[in-house]
């Protein structure tokens, strides 16, 4: 599935940005005058140059930041020195009227505070001051994570998949199965549906024995509590609305901040974390199963008190991991990794973090190497909404699993997406540094959000909520469609670990970053022309890999496969799904075997299709007249305009047209379904049309607390 696709607002920067075609050589041509040998080069001798000297921040070199020259305001002020600041400097800037905020020594600086911006040129003549500076202003990065996977709009990107799943996640449960949930905290209010204590399943934990066998109920009507903030923090990831105790916006929303939370809690009463005790590391392992177990029993249970749209268990969240015996390595077949695939194809989607092993793991740990979930690895994000400068994350763990010997080598391509999960600030806990403590009755309602550091704990929930939304859209969506669909939709990073198996497969990345908005939209396609998890082969793989236009005809060349049954054809449709046209192939000698590729081909000419925003789709079908996961296009019809669409092979920093044109076709569509008997037609809403609603509450976490004596772990 194409990442990007662009809109035509950005035509002229299509054309100015599109890339290159062709390649560098490799082999050396020796013409004359040219040699083998390397010049020989001067070495650069770095001046010593003061950083006031030097730093771009002062482009005039008058002392002033060059920001401050135009500001006519009270704005916050820093005066630095060139050598230590002394008494006698704090005295004399007082005799001025000015009140000291702080002397930081570390950088040879005094704080001001707020101050008329009309005394900058003043404080810039006060002798050995080298720079007036502004303030410079905080940001904390948790709220990067959701626009950066597009599941929140931004100003980089504004079509974003809330533009399309209007509820937000409302309606969609989500099992949190970690420390607890402190679902009190102002940013998870009102989410509890219901809870189930696998803890005290075992009753071994001396606090079980406190508070009594009888007074956890099993049937859901239980709410534990988080004595660690890890499970909190995870919710918050998948599903805060970013309030504070104020009712105030902070911006630390989850992927889907109206999602409902199913509160699972293992480990132990005290929270989880390394336990040197064995009775307690067997507990947690005991726990951890008989809590899956319970969501397993209980998919489509009836919550007592609980609206029937709520019934159930959708989507279990995973941010721990259990490390198998050999040396952390799993296969995908011990206990742990497959009871993930028995929810699966029980019907509750399952998503898991990768592990924090970092890029010399043998082969992931369980739970991420079970071969029906979804495992997410960790992006650094650099703090930048921003896709283009994103990058693995240093701990998170690289594929593939280990082989389980079934001969189907894409079950060992995990991870299977990515997520940004570096610096995340979430919702805080009830636990002592949080200014309450559950040990002692108290709760999270007062509490906020607060930095939990870095883990694929992090990216896991995350890439959770993107699931909720997309089930939003999509009730009728099954587990393995929906990360058929997370696959095919990301953006590609890094070159193809095996090619040979699959084009777009990374070791690092998985099938790429996660792309929230095409993922979400593409579910909603799905729905809107009825295609059904009955009618799809997941076996055939069809991706359009390049689009050029000449005169108003888009060519679009693409590659094809099968992990399996054989592809009957190849067909595309540029009016919804109406009607199918078959495409041209590549020439082949011979029989391609399993995972060997093709090429196609087909023109679509722009002038003769309806006037506006058309969706242009392509598929493979198997003999039995099942399709493969669609791909598609956007494109203007009547214009004599280019092709909207693109691969990632057109890079991107195309990204943004490529959601809107997207966001605009579904409006169009939509309206027209409703108008009966008119050819499907996928004209523009404006974007001014687009109504975002407020969030409600809801919280994630961290982790990857690994003890030498237990088998269990939390992926912070």
């Amino acid at each position: 599935m194409i990442a990007m696709r662009q809109g035509f607002t950005f035509l002229c920067l299509v054309l100015f940005m599109a890339p290159l075609t062709g390649s560098l050589s490799n082999e050396v041509s020796l013409d004359e005058g040219w040699t083998t040998v390397i010049p020989e080069m001067t070495p650069v001798i770095q001046e010593e140059v003061d950083w006031w000297d030097r730093t771009t921040l002062d482009s005039n070199r008058n002392g002033i930041h060059d920001s401050l020259e135009i500001l006519d305001q009270h704005v916050g002020i820093g005066l630095s020195y060139s050598r230590d600041v002394t008494d006698m400097d704090v005295e004399y800037l007082q005799s001025l009227g000015y009140q000291i905020t702080d002397v930081i020594e570390a950088v040879d600086a005094v704080l001001l505070g707020i101050i008329n911006s009309s005394d900058i040129w003043q404080l810039s003549q006060i002798e050995d001051v080298v720079m007036v500076e502004r303030y410079g202003q905080v940001i904390l990065w948790g709220d990067v994570q959701t626009p950066n996977i597009l599941a929140e709009p931004s100003e980089v990107y504004p079509h974003a998949a809330w533009n399309h799943s209007t509820m937000k996640g409302a309606g969609i449960n989500i099992a949190m199965v970690d420390t607890g949930t402190d679902n009190e905290h102002p940013g998870l209010k009102d989410k509890f549906v219901a809870g189930y204590d696998a803890v005290c399943y075992l009753h071994t934990d001396p606090n079980c024995y406190i508070s009594g066998f009888g007074s956890r109920e099993t049937d859901g009507s239980y709410d534990p509590d988080d004595g660690h903030q890890h499970g909190t923090a995870c919710m918050g990831m998948a599903a805060a609305t970013g309030l504070d105790a104020n009712g105030e916006q902070t911006g630390f929303e989850g992927s889907a901040p109206n999602a409902s939370l199913i509160d699972v809690r293992i480990g132990t009463d005290a929270g989880a974390g390394p336990f040197e005790n064995y009775l307690l590391s067997q507990e947690f392992y005991e726990s951890a199963m008989n809590g899956l177990q319970w969501i397993i029993d209980n998919k489509d249970t009836a919550w007592p008190g609980v609206d029937e749209s709520l019934h159930g268990i959708d989507i279990i969240s995973l941010s721990w991991g259990i490390t198998s015996h050999e040396n952390g390595g799993s296969d995908g077949e011990d206990m742990h990794s497959r009871i993930l695939n028995e929810a699966t194809l029980a019907g509750v989607t399952v998503s898991v973090a990768a592990g924090n092993d970092g890029p010399d793991n043998d082969g992931l740990s369980g739970m991420g190497s079970s071969s029906l979930s979804i495992t997410v690895g960790a992006t650094d994000d650099l703090n930048t909404i921003d896709r283009d400068d994103d990058e693995i994350a240093s701990y998170s763990s690289r594929g593939p699993r280990r082989d389980n010997g079934n001969s189907n080598p894409i079950d060992e391509m995990k991870p299977d997406v990515t997520a940004p999960g570096s610096n995340i600030i979430q919702a805080e806990g009830c636990v002592s540094s949080g200014g309450c403590n559950n040990l002692l009755g108290g709760d999270a309602a007062q509490n906020g959000y607060t930095n939990r550091g870095s883990g694929t704990s992090y990216a896991t929930p995350a890439v959770t909520g993107i699931i909720a939304l997309m089930m939003e859209v999509n009730p009728e969506i099954n587990p393995l469609v929906i990360r058929e669909i997370l696959r095919s939709t990301a953006t590609r990073m890094g070159e193809a670990t095996q090619p040979e198996h699959d084009p777009h497969w990374n070791k690092d990345f998985g099938w790429g970053l996660v792309h929230g908005h095409d993922a979400v939209w593409t579910a909603q396609y799905l729905d809107m022309i009825g295609m059904t998890t009955s009618d799809m082969n997941l076996d055939l793989q069809v991706h359009i890999e390049n689009i050029t236009e000449d005169g108003g005809i888009n060519t679009y060349t693409g590659i094809a496969w099968s992990r399996g049954a054989a592809m009957e054809k190849i067909e595309y449709s540029t009016d919804g799904g109406e009607t199918w046209t078959e495409v041209m192939y590549e020439s082949v000698n011979g029989t391609l075997s399993t995972y060997q590729s093709f090429e196609f081909q087909f023109k679509v000419n722009t002038n003769s299709l309806p006037s506006g925003y058309n969706m242009v789709i392509v598929r493979g079908v198997d003999s039995d007249g099942s399709s493969s996961m669609i791909d598609w296009d956007t494109v203007v019809g009547s214009g004599n305009l280019a092709s909207l669409g693109s691969g990632d092979s057109l890079g991107r920093t195309l990204f943004i047209a490529t959601v809107g044109l997207a966001v605009i076709a579904f409006g169009a569509f939509v309206a027209i379904r409703q108008s009966g008997d008119e050819p499907l037609q996928l004209a523009v809403i404006s974007e001014r049309s687009e109504q975002i609603p407020e969030l409600v509450e809801d919280e994630p976490i961290e982790a990857e607390l690994i003890d030498d004596d237990s088998h269990i772990k939390t992926n912070t």
